[in-house]
């Protein structure tokens, strides 16, 4: 009643292979070698590329030029290490690590006073609180959801801010790249300052320059003789 679909040739041969038990372990082999070749070859075509720009971002930078702006500071200078040169208001400080000296017809003037706090701010500091954080990445930058206790933990040494009602907020971090370089950083700190109690809006931009190209500039201070 039915007519009889013929087989393919090629089909019946490869039964009849498989059906000896010489051939059928070679058969089964080369099965398994092609879905195995079929499986690594999807999994390498899914993977997202490896971004040579994450490795540059994560050199280590030392020494940089910077300015850092708010609504009424402008601070211009060199970093080397953990030293500082800048300008504020037309004057010249030096920072060694522990202390701020004004530079002045190349003496050196003790300023223990001097609020270095904004300077604090470093590349190492914002490193540190974006490094383990999935930024969102937008068209021109990328943005870091900061708890705003971590930012309190390194920023201050001893601090009076409840961090209980700390844990509620953020600060914001965006940072600006091109050719696998920081170039710049804009901070939002405005909750900081809200929950201090100071009207602030809290927006720091802070420009960055030749990177791990600037000459170690500490030497001739430490001979001015302070």
């Amino acid at each position: 009643m039915f007519k009889r679909i013929k087989e393919d040739e090629r089909y019946k041969k490869f039964k009849e292979l498989r059906s000896n038990p010489k051939t059928k372990a070679i058969i089964d082999l080369g099965i398994w070698f092609v879905f195995g070749f079929i499986i690594i070859l999807f999994l390498r075509m899914s993977a997202p590329p490896t971004s040579t720009n994450d490795v540059s971002i994560k050199k280590e930078i030392r020494n940089y030029e910077y300015t850092y702006y708010n609504d009424v500071l402008v601070i211009n200078g060199q970093a080397f290490d953990d030293k500082l040169s800048f300008n504020v208001n037309n004057s010249k400080y030096y920072y060694d690590g522990k202390a701020v000296y004004l530079i002045k017809d190349s003496s050196f003037t003790l300023q223990p006073s001097f609020d270095l706090s904004l300077l604090k701010i470093n590349l190492k500091m914002i490193n540190n609180l974006t490094d383990n954080l999935t930024p969102t990445v937008l068209e021109d930058s990328k943005q870091y959801l900061v708890p705003l206790t971590n930012f309190i933990n390194l920023y201050e040494i001893d601090t009076d801010i409840d961090l209980t009602l700390a844990m509620q907020y953020n600060i914001v971090i965006r940072k600006y790249e091109k050719d696998g370089n920081v170039y710049m950083i804009k901070l939002d700190l405005g909750n900081y300052y809200k929950i201090k109690g100071i009207s602030n809006p809290g927006i720091l931009t802070i420009n960055l320059y030749n990177l791990n190209n600037v000459s170690d500039f500490t030497k001739g201070y430490e001979v001015g003789g302070k």
